[in-house]
């Protein structure tokens, strides 16, 4: 028994050891799968990190190559700009702008014609480098070179020098100006011939187009004798970029509205004569202030092309009627200008009274102070002017886009009716030549000699196939700088917004680039311009 309970004993125990071991081994087994489990989970970690880093050297590379590349970009454009500043200032000017029907030269150079043209030149140019002188500017004021224009109406100005005793005849003026010319190749004396207000619509173009390009470092403008320039000149004083380059030359006292703007205010006491002459006479309307409510862009539009056609009767002088003696002229060349009526003989100046009294006085059309070069004379002498109410014209007005683009109103092909046959006939009967465009669609040519077609009579319905005609060609001025009311051709494609002509459209490759105003906003105007009216009328 004993032994039976013995045996019974250890199996009880050796079952209790297997059992312990089971469940030990259990337990081993599953902490080795778990253990298998977190170095399988290790090492796909591993392998993605692996992965992350591959990439992420990858990314490092490409972006040192961009860095490196972005390097050598910089580096060129920084090359590129320092050299396109270079040829900026290799290439920079000074630019003189003078207005001669009211800034006039001294009379010693106008009384030696032949070397006071060229004296002239020299000597403005000389006067603007002292002038530079006083100044640190980032140019040499010394080899800098000089662009000098001066625009007048030489005819005019001509009679009038010759009538105060300043030139023996009109021939002395033009001479003046072909030798002032013919001086230096940067100095021009251009003739703008007759018309009210040639010279100012030149002056201010020039001065617009000068004040864009960077290489003009500043623009002496002799123009303070005429208020009419004083809208052009308040929007460009509220631009500080363009304050420090504009310089205003006063010859005459300059009118009070001019030393009220920023800009820099000199005279050329040397150059120019300081006081009017004797048949000259100015008037100055009552000052003007832009509307504030008025936006302004710092290069704004010229102004509206004048009507050259359009002239006002001047008093005539009788062949018989002499002017009062003036004082005998001063020796040519020295720094004395023409004297003052105040140096005068006391018995000359009943008769200066008559002739200020006599003087006539044009407006500029712009609100400008105007200068008249009247004939003198008792009033037995002036030729009657005809004061009637003429026959009111149609407003003429100009569109332009939000981009600056002139709108051309829109047109239609004319009807196929029995005036393209009859125009066709006429059109072939002048061939090679070609009816003129201004006589017929403008109603006035105003070129002289021109060898277009004029003495064939259109009818209505034969016009506008000629207007429809010109429609087709693109305008000469380009979409933006044509500023011409009676502008017969076009600024945009015909067919916009929805032309479908392709490349093949002559409005595609221009010399301003594709002309085509594709989509209804473009072709929506924004500014309004009326004929007589400085200021446009916004329209969005």
């Amino acid at each position: 028994m004993d032994i039976r309970n013995e045996a019974e004993m250890a199996i009880g125990d050796t079952q209790a050891v297997l059992q312990d071991a089971t469940a030990w081994m259990g337990n081993f087994i599953a902490t080795d799968q778990r253990k298998d489990k977190i170095i399988q989970e290790l090492l796909r970690r591993l392998e993605d990190t692996e992965d992350t880093m591959n990439q992420l050297r990858g990314d490092l590379a490409a972006e040192r190559k961009s860095r490196r590349d972005y390097q050598m970009e910089s580096d060129k454009s920084s090359n590129d700009l320092k050299r396109l500043e270079q040829k900026i200032k290799d290439g920079s000017f000074i630019a003189i702008l003078i207005d001669g029907d009211g800034a006039k030269f001294a009379d010693q150079y106008l009384r030696n014609p032949l070397e006071g043209g060229p004296v002239a030149a020299q000597a403005i140019k000389q006067a603007v480098r002292d002038y530079l002188q006083t100044d640190n500017h980032d140019f040499n004021t010394e080899e800098i070179p000089i662009v000098v224009r001066a625009y007048a109406n030489l005819n005019d100005l001509a009679k009038s020098l010759r009538l105060s005793k300043v030139i023996d005849s009109d021939e002395d003026m033009r001479t003046f100006a072909e030798q002032f010319t013919n001086s230096r190749a940067e100095v021009d004396f251009v003739n703008v011939g007759r018309g009210k207000e040639n010279a100012d619509s030149k002056l201010r173009k020039m001065l617009n187009h000068y004040l864009r390009n960077l290489q003009c470092k500043k623009i002496f403008v002799a123009c303070c004798h005429d208020n009419g320039y004083l809208h052009d000149l308040r929007e460009y004083s509220d631009y500080p970029e363009l304050r420090n380059r504009i310089v205003l030359v006063e010859t005459t006292p300059a009118e009070q509205g001019f030393k009220q703007l920023p800009f820099d205010l000199t005279s050329f006491s040397k150059v120019f004569r300081s006081n009017t002459l004797l048949n000259e006479t100015k008037r100055a309307p009552a000052a003007y202030s832009a509307p504030s409510s008025l936006p302004i862009h710092p290069f704004p539009p010229p102004t509206v092309q004048p009507d050259f056609g359009s002239q006002r009767a001047l008093p005539v002088m009788s062949p018989d009627k002499q002017m009062p003696p003036v004082p005998a002229a001063t020796p040519p060349f020295t720094d004395s200008t023409a004297s003052t009526p105040a140096t005068m003989h006391a018995d000359t100046e009943p008769q200066l009274a008559q002739l200020t009294r006599t003087a006539s006085v044009l407006s500029s059309g712009n609100g400008g102070v105007s200068i008249s070069y009247a004939k003198a004379g008792g009033s037995e002498s002036l030729q009657n002017i005809d004061i009637a109410a003429k026959p009111k014209k149609m407003t003429k007005t100009m569109l332009f886009n939000a981009d600056g683009h002139r709108i051309d109103p829109p047109t239609k092909h004319p009807a196929n009716t029995p005036a393209q046959v009859t125009y066709q006939s006429k059109l072939e009967k002048v061939s090679p030549n070609a009816f003129c465009n201004d006589h017929y669609l403008v109603g006035k040519c105003k070129r002289l000699g021109c060898e277009r077609i004029h003495n064939v009579e259109l009818s209505p319905q034969e016009v506008a196939i000629h207007r429809y005609k010109a429609r087709t060609s693109v305008c000469p001025r380009g979409p933006i700088e044509c500023f011409d009311y009676d502008c017969y051709l076009s600024h945009h494609c015909l067919k916009d917004p929805r032309c479908t002509r392709g490349p093949g459209c002559k409005f595609t490759n221009t010399e301003w680039g594709n002309l085509h105003l594709d989509t209804n906003e473009k072709l929506t105007p924004s500014l309004r311009w009326t004929d007589g009216i400085d200021f446009p009328d916004r329209l969005d």
